[in-house]
């Protein structure tokens, strides 16, 4: 066999996924404006961590390509053993790296995210929002979201029974519409636990179909853990507020959110001088008896926290040594609504890094093999996540910020646009692509791993996909994390391949 790696071109990193919040090919929900339209702007032993590197080539020591034990594990048809492995995808070339942390930051300015309803009304950048905001913006946004109740409710379930129009007019009072002063003072705060953003302040889960388990009409995005937010509102019964994160916007439980003093430490907390950041599938918090807050949360791929130097820390923490660990500091919510900092143990042999990753192809397709097999979960549902989710996560590994939604306008970037190309002259494009680099096509976005005897290969979380033809066109509901190559079929029998508009490639540093 023989595999295609990327040698040509240095071309730029792109944020550019899919233009709308990704329905990742899954039969999920065609209509995927539940919100706002947004435009846009630990290490293993095989891992090369660094909290700010420069250097332009990463060393990474070799593995020879284990294979999956097909007795135990199925594979796509068309994906061979040794395909299951990411060292299969990875050469010498693929630890150069790609941007250095000044790169970095100044892509992730200049992408920064507009929200912006479907009138055009627009929420300040994020890191720009004023001490006060006009109330008229957040009507705006409000009254979008009250727009998506459904105009027929009896074509959606909850609990199994069909809604009604008093159950959703019931859900746009507790938004508190007419509650919105016209002069709203920002306050500032962090999320402390993982949850899901909702279209109307409720937990309630609502399908369009009485059986449907796995796609939420009411959930719009992931509330990842110790991330800044700005809070703009209160649910009319004050169990939720309405936050702004950096490229998204919605609501979410009270108790998932702790207000911050003022702006300066809103700002101060998100400079830490030294960070951890999350680098394996997830990392999960033990059972602390002296720490409720914090007891047995999970942290998701990239969550980063603050480190604390060893010599500046406890030496005993909730009754425990701190030998072995790292310390970091993390917000937890007060009974004030405030931020109460704790201290916590992460094991040094957890799957965390000190600073970020550096970015590199190799380590990119490392992170993105961290999570196969992993469950599909729609907006970040189900304690997993879906195709832009996942590359959200991995890429902040890295530092990389990027967008939930719309990412296809990000500026200062390089792409190739597909949308006219022959399946020949995709190929072409395709194959030249460095593993990590980033292939989108509507509702689905995919990562690059390499091309073997002319057919390419890539991973992503997958809803539902058909065989290869001439296989069979029943639709397989995959539901998770998986490698195939693009030449898997929509429900419409189209391939990937077909369907694909747009390639993201990736540069490397001066």
């Amino acid at each position: 066999m023989t595999t295609c790696r990327y040698k040509t071109t240095s071309l730029i990193l792109s944020a550019a996924l899919a233009a709308s919040l990704c329905a990742c090919s899954s039969g999920g929900p065609e209509s995927l404006s539940t919100n706002p339209t947004v435009t846009e702007t630990a290490s293993t032993s095989t891992e090369t961590t660094a909290e700010s590197s420069s250097a332009d080539f990463i060393t990474e020591p070799s593995t020879s390509a284990s294979l999956a034990d097909t007795d135990f594990v199925r594979i796509v048809d068309g994906v061979s053993p040794e395909m299951m492995n990411p060292d299969f995808w990875i050469s010498e070339d693929d630890n150069e790296l790609l941007m250095t942390s000044d790169e970095i930051a100044q892509f992730n300015y200049a992408n920064r995210v507009h929200q912006k309803t479907g009138d055009g009304v627009q929420m300040p950048y994020f890191d720009e929002c004023e001490d006060t905001l006009d109330g008229n913006i957040l009507r705006a946004f409000l009254n979008e979201n009250a727009s998506m109740a459904p105009k027929d409710p009896s074509k959606y379930y909850l609990n199994g029974n069909k809604t009604t129009k008093e159950y959703w007019d019931d859900l746009i009072k507790l938004s508190n519409i007419e509650g919105i002063p016209d002069e709203i003072e920002v306050r500032f705060g962090f999320t402390v636990k993982r949850m899901t953003l909702r279209l109307f302040p409720t937990e309630d889960r609502v399908f369009e179909d009485s059986s449907d388990e796995l796609f939420d009409y009411m959930l719009y995005a992931e509330c990842m853990p110790y991330m800044p937010v700005l809070i703009l509102h209160e649910s009319l019964d004050g169990e939720y507020l309405y936050v702004v994160f950096d490229s998204y916007a919605s609501w979410v439980r009270k108790d998932a959110v702790a207000m911050c003093k003022d702006r300066d430490d809103w700002n101060d907390r998100q400079n830490p001088e030294h960070w951890l950041t999350v680098t394996g599938r997830e990392l999960r918090l033990g059972d602390d008896p002296y720490v409720e807050a914090v007891r047995d949360l999970v942290l998701p791929m990239g969550t980063r926290m603050e480190l604390i130097l060893s010599s500046e820390a406890p030496s005993s923490i909730s009754n425990r040594s701190t030998y072995g660990n790292y310390i970091v500091k993390v917000p937890t919510r007060g009974t004030d609504g405030f931020i109460k900092d704790e201290y916590v143990l992460i094991p040094i042999s957890d799957d965390a890094t000190i600073g970020y990753l550096p970015l590199t192809s190799a380590n990119i397709v490392r992170q993105a093999f961290k999570l196969l097999g992993d469950r599909y979960g729609w907006g970040g549902d189900l304690r997993a996540n879906d195709c832009t989710g996942i590359t959200r996560e991995i890429y902040r590994c890295f530092g990389v910020l990027l967008p939930r939604v719309g990412q296809s306008g990000s500026t200062g970037v390089y792409k190739v646009d597909m949308s006219d190309m022959s399946s020949e002259e995709k190929l072409e494009v395709i194959k030249d692509l460095a593993p990590g680099s980033l292939i989108s096509m509507p509702g689905h976005m995919t990562i690059y791993l390499g091309t073997v005897d002319g057919i390419p290969y890539v991973i992503s979380a997958t809803g539902s996909f058909s065989v290869p033809a001439p296989g069979p066109t029943e639709t397989i509901h995959a539901n998770t994390v998986i490698v195939t190559s693009i030449y898997v079929r929509l429900s419409s029998q189209k391939t990937w391949l077909d369907a694909m508009k747009t390639a993201l490639t990736l540069k490397k540093a001066e």
